[in-house]
């Protein structure tokens, strides 16, 4: 949305029969760190006693209420950005079953601790009329948001959306979360396929987790934008389709 990070909380819970609590001190300290690289600052927290392990941070923030950039708005003859490689949840799920290579894995860690900041600058800097992250609904459930928010259509050019390399053969191995099950039937009726590569439907439909931003903005400030995110810290940032006037909000993908 363009906001600027204040403070930050800590929420866990610790299955403590089954973790030793010093990898506790390790993620909290990785929380810390990301915490204070994003500008806030950490005020304590909670923990629970919990079957599963689970962590993450309450977060507080300022942003002009005039100038907050919502999750729809997206305006026909702009195009969209997308800032990072899709396949997180793809190959998250093979590393469970070691199906991954060895040189990946920093690749996915990088990607999954690489704050969004950069990106949001330059979404402001450049007019972003709407913006969503990439999460667990997939690329195109995040994007259904945008393109239902005020009636467009979204056209997507599935040969220009950037993945991790391995995500594809992964797929073919019948590697999936459930999400990804989830978001297929959500999605049934807002997307028209028209490209025949199952791989790609799998991998835009796909759960990511800590992913990038979709933004759509005018189209004479997308090669500027692109070239200063690639400039700055999301080298895989690219024109992955535009926004088309539409009496009804849908997704086309080709």
């Amino acid at each position: 949305m363009g906001g600027v990070p204040k403070t930050a909380l800590n929420i866990t819970c610790w299955p403590k029969a089954d973790l030793e609590l010093s990898i506790l001190g390790d993620i909290i300290r990785g929380g810390t760190e990301k915490a204070i690289e994003a500008g806030a600052a950490l005020v304590g927290g909670h923990t629970v006693d919990a079957p599963e392990l689970m962590y993450g941070l309450s977060v507080t923030g300022t942003v002009h209420p005039e100038k907050f950039v919502k999750n729809y708005g997206a305006r026909p003859g702009e195009v969209l950005i997308l800032t990072k490689n899709l396949g997180i949840g793809i190959l998250t799920t093979g590393l469970k079953f070691d199906k991954i290579s060895d040189a990946v894995l920093p690749q996915l860690v990088e990607s999954m601790t690489r704050l969004n900041a950069s990106a949001s600058q330059v979404m402001l800097k450049y007019g972003a009329s709407a913006c969503t992250d990439v999460t667990g609904y997939g690329l195109l459930g995040h994007a259904s948001e945008m393109a239902a928010g005020n009636d467009v259509r979204l056209k997507v050019e599935s040969s220009a959306v950037p993945y991790f390399e391995e995500a594809p053969a992964l797929v073919a191995q019948d590697t999936y979360t459930q999400a990804y099950l989830a978001n297929m039937t959500f999605l049934a009726d807002k997307v028209t396929f028209h490209t025949d590569s199952e791989a790609m439907r799998h991998i835009l439909m796909e759960a990511e987790t800590s992913g990038g931003l979709l933004f759509s903005l005018p189209a004479e400030n997308a090669d500027a934008a692109v070239s200063e995110l690639r400039a700055a810290d999301c080298p895989e940032a690219a024109i992955i389709g535009e926004v088309i006037a539409a009496d009804t909000a849908h997704i086309e993908v080709y």
